[in-house]
């Protein structure tokens, strides 16, 4: 009998041990392009390990895809239905997902949570994660592009100011170049989006529009980046590197004194030990055309949604790691190891306080643009496959500017109806129009 009892209450410590082990099992899964060696993916890191300790029957996979390789898997994913339950976009990517049904509906949920949440997200990313009235994400960390400078350098070819003016730029260039012997100004013209990202300060503090590329606004923008190769003052390079960290190395190994580039460098190759070794790092605005205007950047940053597939048991989970991710606290914390800018009017300012150096792109977040926006919506993708292409032409050599410009602001309008595409030639003139102050 004793045995029976022995036995009894083994069968029924292994039956509940099972059923623990069965609720582990429960994964939520959250995929991006963060770096795994990145402040951000170490943030979400440490994030799934305190999910996990909060609610024991849930195991965090993070998984990282390289970010050419992102959306074309999440596209797939969509059309198989194996979406996971938390997925990362590059914020003009959300459009097109949004279209294609890859993200759950949240507005009840926020709507639960409190309005005040969504409301303190600045509007831009508030447009860019909605539709129709209804939110699909939360952008959790955005970014842009300013004039990073070696002082050290430029004192050296006897310039005291960073230039301001495109003509300042060109005028620094050649001082550095006689003086120094190196690239005066750099940035990224690869063949991917990174390379319409950065050629769109010049295009649009120029007064040009990605729907208007055969305008003299546009076409001015590019042979002023065109002549920078041109005379030797900006790397032929530019348009080989693999990405806008190849221009940070030059950068750092005093190759280049000036590069474009954008404030994430602070946690990717720009970290505070490089920084104190450096010793001569600052940063300013960009440049503008003339005297008086103001630049006008894309924003860039990364969103996150609930996949529209998830196991119904699974959504609950998903929220509240999303909700999580997106509160106050969690995001200065995760923009200050990332070196990005906060999504929330309630985080911007108290970044500043640990991050003073963040100032120039916090400054110029007011009136940055969301791409899909001045773009086309869910075509952005394909209107800036189009751009970056015209860019390399033209820096190349291969298509004078005005040709490139001229045979990219065709293969645009093709991309739409006659009556898209004056909508959104509307719409895109009024936003840039407004950021420029018109």
């Amino acid at each position: 009998m004793k045995a029976l009892k022995i036995g009894l209450i083994v069968f029924m410590l292994v039956l509940c041990g099972s059923w623990v082990l069965a609720q582990e099992k429960i994964t939520i899964t959250v995929q991006d392009y963060f770096d795994p060696a990145g402040g951000m993916a170490k943030f979400i890191d440490e994030m799934a390990v305190e999910f996990e300790k909060s609610h024991p029957t849930v195991k965090v996979n993070h998984v990282y895809i390289p970010f050419a390789q992102l959306l074309p898997t999440i596209l797939q994913q969509s059309l198989t239905k194996t979406v996971p339950e938390l997925t990362m976009a590059d914020n003009p990517w959300v459009p097109q997902l949004i279209k294609a049904g890859t993200y759950k509906d949240i507005t009840e949920k926020v709507e639960e949570w409190g309005w005040e949440n969504w409301e303190d997200f600045f509007r831009g990313h508030r447009e860019v994660t909605s539709s129709e009235g209804r939110i699909y994400a939360f952008q959790i960390t955005t970014n842009n592009l300013a004039l990073f400078y070696r002082k050290g350098l430029l004192e050296k070819a006897g310039i005291s100011q960073p230039p301001a003016t495109w003509q300042e730029l060109k005028e620094q260039c050649k001082k550095i170049k006689e003086a120094l012997g190196i690239y005066g100004f750099a940035f990224c013209a690869t063949a991917s989006e990174e390379g319409t990202w950065q050629f769109e300060p010049f295009l649009w503090s120029n007064g040009g529009s990605l729907l208007e590329l055969d305008q003299p606004e546009a076409i001015e923008a590019l042979q002023f980046l065109t002549d920078l190769v041109k005379n030797d003052y900006t790397p032929r390079d530019v348009v080989t590197v693999s990405g806008q960290g190849d221009v940070t190395q030059w950068f750092i190994n005093a190759e280049v004194a000036m590069m474009v580039n954008g404030n994430w460098e602070f946690g990717w190759h720009l970290t505070e030990d490089v920084m104190q070794e450096l010793g001569d790092v600052e940063v300013a605005t960009l440049p503008v055309p003339q005297e008086g205007m103001k630049p006008v950047v894309p924003f860039g940053g990364e969103c996150f949604g609930i996949s529209s597939n998830i196991d119904p048991a699974k959504y609950d989970l998903a929220w509240e790691f999303l909700k999580a991710l997106a509160s106050p606290e969690s995001m200065l914390q995760a923009n200050i190891k990332h070196g990005g800018l906060p999504t929330r009017a309630s985080v911007a300012e108290k970044i500043l306080a640990e991050r003073p150096i963040l100032k120039p792109f916090l400054e110029q977040a007011q009136y940055a643009l969301p791409r899909p926006l001045v773009g086309g919506i869910d075509k952005y993708p394909d209107v800036s496959s189009t751009v970056w292409v015209a860019v390399q032409k033209a820096l190349t050599e291969m298509l004078t500017p005005e040709e490139a410009l001229k045979e990219a602001a065709k293969a645009i309008r093709e991309l739409f109806s006659p009556e898209e595409y004056e909508m959104y030639r509307k719409m895109a003139r009024e936003l840039l129009n407004e950021a420029m102050g018109k």
